[in-house]
């Protein structure tokens, strides 16, 4: 069974969001939908917890930082449902973080996030001898039983807190739904934006906007995609690893990317990873230097085009980037085989009109400063309908087809 779930990327500012049902009462959460993380957490504003019948608290807790923001909360059980209708999907029991700490920004307006990487990502803390040496009964995590302060700091000092825990696993989301056989273990996304199109006067209604993630299917929505798909290797269960092995701007030669350094390898796998909860490509630097460099060499315009809309939070008139003009990016992935696979960026994916504003562009290809590992967002993705298959030995391969408009 296969569910389509619409998602969109207005309440994410880029990020694109689905609808899950929390607790008893049914209540409507939009989540990010990302998989550059594995947990589920939805901001206490918006779960309403007094009157969810199906709840059951733990002594679990979570503290997980992002690029953007950060949270720390306790993990109750309860009810999650996704999809609509007869494709609609419920999970009995399952676990979920709530967001009571957070730094600012946390989610933007999004209510929360869904992580649909791997399980070694989702790990929590057992706080239940803590809470009993400290009279707190029933020993669980729900009511909060800690200070709320919502600052930067005291997400960081929790943090450090939990290390001294005994360590918690916690079951993905998406992994119960293929353990407990409700869907096969494997999800694609359709999307078309990593900014928000500011063309419509309520971007909402804007198609561009839109998408859809299919949870335990993918080949078969023939109606997104055209062509073969091409499969690229994941290395490892953590996040979706790859490995990058070129890049090269059209009319240039290619620039072979540096592996990952062997001693970063326990905690990030390679190079690079694939990563939906990203709306740019968030480049090493050297990946970053060989693309600007070879756009340099093109057109010294270029360059300066592109700096200035990175230097500037409202773009550049889209008038000025004159997109006809610009180069494919190409970036060379080592396919299921060992074979390249060359996944190409168009213009008008790397950078965004109509954003932030009508009228307006952004470019979407980022340095990532000392990062050794380059992430290949939205901006990639946007040109494919990408199909993640954890079923595939060893690691599981991301598919990719181009895109249908």
């Amino acid at each position: 069974m296969s569910i389509k779930v619409p998602i969109t990327n207005v309440f994410g500012g880029g990020d694109y969001t689905a609808e899950i049902l929390v607790g008893s009462q049914a209540v409507s959460v939009n989540v990010i939908v990302d998989t550059g993380s594995s947990t589920l957490a939805v901001q206490q504003t918006r779960y309403k917890a007094a009157g969810d019948t199906a709840l059951n608290p733990t002594a679990w807790a979570q503290d997980v930082t992002y690029g953007t923001g950060g949270w720390s909360g306790p993990v109750v059980m309860t009810n999650l449902t996704m999809g609509s209708g007869g494709s609609a999907v419920t999970l009995k029991n399952a676990p979920m973080a709530i967001a009571v700490e957070q730094e600012a920004n946390n989610f933007g307006a999004a209510d929360g996030i869904l992580g649909l990487a791997y399980t070694p990502l989702n790990g929590g803390a057992n706080l239940h001898s803590y809470l009993v040496q400290r009279g707190i009964n029933p020993p669980v995590t729900f009511p909060w039983p800690f200070p709320v302060q919502n600052t930067d700091a005291a997400v960081k000092q929790f943090e450090k807190f939990l290390s001294s825990m005994p360590p918690q696993s916690i079951t993905p989301y998406f992994t119960l739904l293929e353990q407990e056989g409700v869907t096969p273990n494997k999800f694609a996304f359709y999307t078309r934006r990593s900014a928000v199109s500011a063309a419509k006067a309520d971007p909402s209604q804007d198609p561009l906007n839109g998408g859809y993630l299919i949870l335990g299917g993918g080949e078969e929505q023939n109606d997104l995609y055209d062509g073969d798909f091409v499969n690229v290797d994941v290395l490892d269960d953590l996040y979706y690893n790859t490995n990058l092995t070129a890049v090269q701007v059209e009319g240039c030669p290619a620039v072979a990317v540096k592996p990952l350094p062997q001693q970063l390898k326990p905690q990030m796998g390679s190079n690079s990873i694939v990563d939906s909860g990203t709306n740019s490509l968030f480049l090493a630097s050297d990946v970053f230097s060989a693309i600007m460099d070879s756009l340099q060499k093109l057109n010294p315009q270029f360059v300066q085009l592109a700096q200035q809309a990175l230097q500037s939070e409202t773009g550049i008139p889209s008038s000025q980037v004159q997109m006809a003009n610009w180069p494919g990016i190409t970036f060379t992935l080592a396919g299921e085989k060992g074979e390249d696979i060359a996944l190409t960026c168009a213009p008008e994916t790397y950078w965004q009109t109509d954003a932030p504003s009508i009228g307006q562009a952004v470019f979407q290809v980022l340095p990532g400063g000392q990062m050794p590992q380059s992430i290949l967002g939205l901006p990639l993705m946007n040109n494919y309908y990408t199909v993640f298959d954890r079923s595939a030995d060893p690691g599981g391969v991301i598919r990719f087809a181009k895109i249908k408009p």
